[in-house]
Formats: C-alpha cells, structure tokens, sequence
C-alpha cells in the first residue's frame, strides 16, 4: 500500500492519531539522542497545541502506511527576518527508515513552501552524523552551521558553581515578563549583541531589536502562556544594559526550562559578565522554581567561550545538532528525480 501524505491538525486530531504521532516522536527520540527527557503523552498532547509563535507559525504533516502514522513533518514560516526561508524538520520511524518515508513527506512540503514564496529551506534538529545527516545531504542539502545541546541536571548540579560575582562597576537587574520601562531601549540594544554569535556558513538573518520589538516578543510570550525571566548586567556609569540572559518556562513542563539568548556587548567582554548574569538566573530559578529539574540550551559549535561558561556553571554537551539550507528549487528537482 502506498504511503499516504496529510495535513496534521493538533486541534483536530483523535486521540489514536496523537498517540501515534508522540510513537514516532519518541522511537526517533531514543534512537537519535537517548540521553533527552521525553514529555508524557499528556504533556506532548499539550505542549504541540500551544500556540505557536506569532511571528513563526506552523504547518504540519503526518505519514501514515495502512492507515497508521509512521512519519511527520512540519515547516515553520518566519514573519519578520528571513522570510525567503522555511525551517522544515522531517522525522521517520526508526524500523521505516530507509524506504522513502522522508522523501514521500519533502515532495508534499516543497510546494506549501513555494506557495508561502518561501526560496530557500532550512532543515534543523538533525543529528550530526547519524541517518537525518546522510538523508539530507542525498537531497542536496548543505550543512551550513552545528551547534550543541547542554543540559543542567538540576539535582545533581553543584550550587556553588553558581557563585559569580557581577564584576566592579556594574549592577544586576532582573524581572519576569516585561523589561522596565527605564530600561527598555538599552536592553533592546543588549540584545542585539547576539548578531556577531557564530552562524558558520548559515545565511539566516538575526532579530533586530528595537523597543518596539521587545515589547511585541513580551506580548507573544504572554498569549502564548510563556513566563519569560531576565537577568541583565548594568554598568553603573552609563546605564547600559551590558550583558543578558534569559529563561523561559512552559506550563506543559513544570520540570523542564529553556535557556534562550545569552549575550555580552562586544566592549563588556572578558569582565566575567556572561558567568555573572548566568549564575544570577540560576540562583534565582531554582530558588523560586525548585520542580525544574532539567536546564536545556543550544550553543554554536564554535562558540568555545559560551560553551565553556556553560560547563563552569554544571551543564554537560548531549549531542551535536546540525543545520541545513538550500535551494527549494534545486531540492525539488533532486525530489522529483527519484
């Protein structure tokens, strides 16, 4: 029987499908990257129907063979930066591998990509050097970036790693949701100290951000039920916001925080500014949040100087990720071919 290729809707869904869909997710799951945390049925259920980000939503795919769902897919389309791009992730069954499970989903995805005039495709959460890794490039993906996975083992972590005192000069700020207002623009501009990170060969565009911009991301992560924390390092003499860090935390996974950016402005560095504000927001999370019991970031490859902050605070390398872009019109025709 030949496989069938759907549109997958969570809000719609049977209880049967989003059992399968959660088989698939956690069979690639403990294959690929046995040392992740995996949600319940329950907490998957709720965290794929949350609402997706205003300005990255989503579309999704299922692959079923004799009516059972064996695959999926889903393709985000950014709304501000990037919008020639198209961020896809295709997963398949280990036991199905092989069979053109992945390449039956790509072929039904390529034309919605076209149809939102989307030019170039990005693949992202593929393990490096594993099946996702050889598939993509068969497709003519190019790997463009890698970066690592880190987790902090909250109950096994030591607390005195996180003892980093904000260096002379500067002071800490931190909040829950909304930036002070009296803060605003030089957070905004603290931010935006993230565009030099390394992207290796990756053409995806950084946010830029401005006031405006902040308060809109805020206004997101409230709607979408998202408890946003910050901490930032000030310098007392000028006021600027000099380094940032934030975590956000998801009511469908009362043990489990995402780290998101990180940042020091280029002329801050080397004053131990990234250890401050990162051992501050731990202190802090685990005082106020002591369920969370995992930490979860994502990190350039090459980014050796975050990656090795990261492990002074307790965190351990899991997995290496990589990314890859091309050309929807030249995959097309290597799809079409086969």
């Amino acid at each position: 029987m030949p496989v069938e290729i759907s549109l997958f809707d969570p809000f719609s869904a049977s209880d049967a499908d989003f059992a399968e869909h959660y088989g698939v997710m956690t069979a690639v799951m403990g294959l690929d990257h046995p040392r992740q945390s995996l949600p319940t049925l329950e907490e998957y259920v709720t965290q794929t129907r949350q609402p997706e980000a205003a300005t990255r939503p989503k579309e999704r795919w299922v692959a079923r063979e004799d009516g059972r769902i064996i695959g999926s897919a889903y393709a985000a389309y950014p709304e501000l930066e990037n919008r020639h791009m198209a961020t896809v992730r295709v997963i398949v069954t280990p036991t199905w591998r092989r069979q053109g499970i992945g390449t039956a989903l790509l072929r039904v995805i390529l034309p919605a990509l076209r149809a939102r005039g989307r030019t170039v495709v990005v693949g992202e959460g593929v393990k490096a050097d594993a099946s996702g890794d050889l598939w993509a490039r068969e497709m003519g993906f190019a790997q463009t970036h890698a970066y690592v996975r880190q987790i902090l083992n909250v109950p096994e972590a030591a607390p005195g790693l996180w003892q980093r005192p904000v260096s002379d000069g500067f002071r800490l700020e931190r909040w829950i949701g909304g930036a002070p207002e009296e803060l605003l623009e030089q957070y905004a501009r603290g931010r935006s100290a993230i565009l030099d990170a390394p992207i290796g060969d990756s053409t995806i565009e950084f946010e830029d951000w401005t006031p405006e911009r902040v308060r809109a991301h805020e206004a997101d992560l409230r709607a979408r039920n998202v408890e946003n924390r910050v901490v930032v390092a000030v310098q007392e003499s000028s006021g600027r916001v000099a380094a940032i860090t934030e975590i956000q935390l998801f009511a469908s996974k009362p043990d489990w925080a995402g780290q998101g950016d990180t940042a020091v402005a280029a002329d801050f560095r080397g004053h131990g500014l990234g250890l401050a504000v990162k051992g501050a927001m731990l202190r802090w999370l685990t005082a106020e949040r002591p369920a969370i019991a995992t930490i979860s970031t994502h990190t350039a490859q090459d980014n050796a100087h975050m990656i090795s902050i990261n492990h002074a605070l307790g965190y351990t390398t899991t997995a290496t990720l990589a990314e890859f872009e091309a050309d929807i019109a030249a995959v097309t025709k290597r799809v079409e071919s086969r």
